[in-house]
């Protein structure tokens, strides 16, 4: 190859190579998220009353695991025969990006969507793809709670086929600062409309 192209050639084109993409670039699984710039019209204002099930089986208020400022909240489709690709993707994503919330003060929470208590085991399904999928995690640096039985989704009025893909950003309060519904399973906001919500909440 050397006698082809000059080391000096070969050189630059890694340089340029990494200067573009980065050395510690996401790897890119296709899928294009929404960049969002404003909230959505909340459905209700106090969220500090919703409950969830961690994967012992234990009720959980989401005002139990509040430690910072702020909670983003993002709530999968759920578990349809499987676990969707966007839902991977999504939950992926933030896996790998999650230390970048810290200079915001705010912590992430999956919530992960079942009609049944049966089906509570599948969210093993969940931390597999998320752990070994198109963007690979070697761990999951936030906790995913159960919505069994889809109350949560019922009090947020997103239930659709199970849930429509929704995000918010929570205040210590229990207040909505920040709330996007999507309209289909590939609707969701990109991690940097979220980090950006966030900037703007900090100011």
């Amino acid at each position: 190859m050397f006698d082809r192209f000059p080391f000096s050639i070969v050189l630059f084109a890694t340089v340029l190579a990494f200067a573009t993409l980065g050395c510690s670039r996401i790897p890119d699984d296709g899928v294009r998220f929404a960049e969002v710039s404003a909230s959505q019209p909340i459905t209700i204002e106090d969220f500090s009353g919703l409950r969830f099930t961690d994967k012992d089986g234990n009720e959980v208020a989401l005002s139990e695991v509040m430690t910072r400022e702020y909670l983003v909240l993002v709530i999968t489709r759920g578990w349809y025969g499987g676990v969707c690709f966007y839902c991977a993707s999504q939950t992926s994503r933030w896996a790998r990006r999650f230390d970048e919330l810290e200079p915001y003060d705010a912590q992430l929470v999956v919530i992960f969507p079942t009609e049944t208590e049966e089906e509570a085991p599948k969210l093993s399904e969940l931390t597999k793809r998320i752990k070994g999928g198109e963007i690979p995690n070697e761990d999951i640096p936030y906790p995913i709670l159960l919505d069994i039985n889809l109350m949560g989704v019922d009090q947020l009025g997103i239930r659709a086929e199970l849930a429509k893909p929704s995000t918010y950003i929570i205040d210590r309060q229990g207040r909505v600062r920040f709330a996007y519904v999507g309209e289909s399973i590939a609707d969701r906001p990109t991690v940097d409309s979220v980090l950006r919500q966030l900037e703007q909440l900090n100011r």
